[in-house]
């Protein structure tokens, strides 16, 4: 055998054998649990054989589902509900308005609120009738979405002069929700946040103060002043956007258990809160210069009243 030949069989080893050195192995992660039949309000307990460098956990709710960790939730659907009241006995009509738009530039100023397209949806809800606060109907508003544009909700409260066309009624506006329903739950894509999600803006000779936003309520009143009461004015209840476009929540996700320098995880308790089966997935994971290798182990959840 000559030397050249020696040579290539030597580096032919060192290549094959620092190949099997490096190689990346699945992790070895094997699950169990102390039960698989719970009541809503007890833990179970996930007991873990190996010791992958990453651990991280599915508990198979809504969110946390590991079927749609790499892919997304289509929002498929647009709620909104609020609640109203008035006075014991409605004078001036229509005042009142429930309006959406989709072109509202963002800027919440009365001249750029004025010049948006807003489409009237009142007739969609209930509205009260009196001092009684009344819970509106609960309308899907998707119809009114457009791909890549949020929606504004807006409030609308017209007064027209009050010795024509009788006093002005008080308006309060509550419990403002906006959410998407799916087989297996709901998010709130936007409530009424203390206030926070909402602003009011006028238009005409308004008296200060008469229409506000508070912790609790979109307050409109129209003018009480003889200087002002006939005046025409308007105001805006104006929401943040509500983004729903594009129609999707993102992926789900899920909790780490262990990061790469971590400890070795024996065992990890979970609580279910409510009845239903759920699918509880673990997936070890290993990664290094040559790649990334994961490994998903599954126990079906049983969780009673």
């Amino acid at each position: 055998m000559n030397t050249y030949f020696k040579y290539y069989l030597m580096l032919i080893s060192v290549v094959l054998f620092s190949c099997e050195k490096n190689q990346l192995d699945d992790p070895a992660l094997e699950v169990t649990a102390d039960k698989t039949t719970i009541t809503a309000g007890e833990s179970v307990t996930f007991k873990f054989e190996g010791s992958p460098q990453m651990l991280s956990f599915y508990s198979g709710e809504f969110l946390k589902d590991y079927n749609y960790g790499t892919s997304s939730r289509e929002l498929k659907n647009c709620y909104l509900s609020f609640s109203s009241a008035t006075v014991a006995s409605i004078k001036q009509a229509n005042q009142l308005a429930v309006l959406v738009s989709s072109d509202f530039d963002g800027i919440y100023a009365i001249a750029n609120i004025k010049a948006a397209t807003w489409v009237d949806v009142t007739d969609r809800f209930a509205l009260a009738t009196n001092a009684t606060v009344k819970a509106s109907t609960e309308v899907d508003i998707m119809d009114l979405a457009v791909a890549g544009k949020p929606l504004y909700l807006a409030f609308r409260y017209i007064t027209k002069p009050q010795t024509e066309f009788l006093a002005a009624n008080d308006w309060n506006i509550t419990d403002v929700l906006v959410k998407s329903k799916f087989d297996d739950g709901e998010v709130t894509l936007m409530d009424y946040g203390s206030g926070s999600n909402f602003s009011v803006f006028s238009y005409g000779n308004k008296q200060a103060g008469r229409s506000l936003v508070n912790s609790t309520t979109i307050q409109f009143k129209g003018n009480a002043t003889p200087e002002t009461m006939e005046e025409y004015t308007e105001d805006w209840g104006i929401s943040r956007a509500i983004y729903i476009n594009p129609n999707d929540l993102g992926n789900d996700k899920a909790t780490a258990l262990k990061l790469f320098r971590e400890a070795k995880k024996e065992s990890y308790s979970y609580t279910y809160s409510e009845a239903g089966t759920y699918t509880a997935t673990f997936i070890g994971e290993t990664n290094n210069v040559y790649g990334n290798k994961k490994v998903a182990r599954q126990i079906e959840i049983t969780v009673t009243d």
